[in-house]
């Protein structure tokens, strides 16, 4: 079964690596000590990671092994049409189909090299676990880097029931720096949100340009106008960053219309109008349903900065 899982990964382009389910506890357990002594922002905690880091999430009755994948990921485009013009927004690596991504991943695993066995969604903070796992390395901007992939991964997560044993004397790896990241400031200069500390690895997540874009409200006073590149999630550290290879890019075959752009870009909340089932049908397509209350927000704001950067008022 060991030999065929790693020909199942090698073949695909994929890392992967196991251990025991003792491992996620000391994990979560981890970064709850994080959240609960205000190293982590308490609100973002509370919204973002509370949940993974409950070890009680974790636990399934017969799942004693947790499996990841390391899977390398392009940005993926879609196109809107801008009064007669098209125009191409990026999303960053994992945001297209992520959460189908891992019933697809353990479909595949369960008719190849885990034939039989029991697979289910591990859902604890797969970073940190990755990094015990040996597969991934932190770099200052706080993302995982893994072995001639760089960044532009999505990691996933499981717990099986699988016959997985390891060798004599595994140890779960401790977090470690890039050496490159050594003297390097380039991910710091690059964030547009002063988000990348010069005194730790943790990043100020509160200040994120992710995790604003990713929640609905106004926009802090701390986003520039003109930053905003990606319709989800940013891309500026990751693309200045000297380690990364050149990043992928896709469509996703993705077009909106006319009217579901302009619908977008003056989306006011209320979404009745028969247009909105057009848009929300691509929304799905792009397995991004539940950013129907930011999508045209974050469209507004990517337009609105091109045109300053090209100097076209609105």
């Amino acid at each position: 079964m060991l030999d065929r899982l790693k020909r199942w990964a090698t073949e695909r382009g994929y890392l992967v690596a196991w251990g025991p389910l003792e491992l996620v506890t000391s994990v979560q357990e981890e970064v709850a000590r994080l959240g609960t002594s205000g190293v982590l922002e308490r609100d973002f905690y509370a919204s973002e990671l509370g949940s993974l880091a409950d070890s009680r999430a974790s636990r399934t009755r017969g799942l004693a092994t947790a499996l990841m994948v390391v899977k390398p990921r392009p940005a993926h485009t879609a196109s809107f049409d801008l009064g007669g013009r098209r125009i191409d927004a990026v999303l960053p690596p994992t945001y297209v189909r992520y959460r189908p991504l891992f019933e697809d991943v353990a479909a595949d695993l369960q008719a190849g090299p885990l034939r039989g066995a029991r697979i289910e969604r591990l859902m604890a903070p797969l970073k940190s676990l990755a990094v015990r796992l040996g597969l991934v390395r932190y770099g200052r901007n706080n993302v995982t880097y893994a072995p001639g992939m760089g960044s532009y991964i999505q990691l996933l997560g499981f717990l099986t029931d699988a016959s997985l044993p390891l060798p004599d004397g595994w140890r779960p790896q401790e977090p470690t720096l890039l050496p490159e990241c050594e003297g390097c400031g380039v991910c710091r200069a690059a964030c547009p949100t002063g988000a990348i500390a010069q005194d730790r690895v943790l990043l100020h997540a509160e200040r994120c340009l992710t995790n604003v874009n990713e929640n609905p409200g106004p926009w802090p006073a701390f986003v520039p106008t003109r930053i905003h590149h990606c319709l989800l999630g940013c891309l500026r550290c990751q693309r200045a960053c000297p380690v990364n290879p050149k990043l992928p890019l896709e469509s996703t075959g993705v077009e909106f219309s006319r009217e579901e752009t302009e619908a977008l870009l003056a989306d006011t909340g209320e979404h009745i109008a028969p247009v909105w089932d057009g848009v929300r049908e691509k929304l799905e397509r792009l397995g991004q349903q539940y950013s129907e209350a930011v999508f045209g927000r974050n469209l507004r704001a990517l337009v609105e900065a091109s045109r300053l950067r090209a100097g076209v008022r609105l």
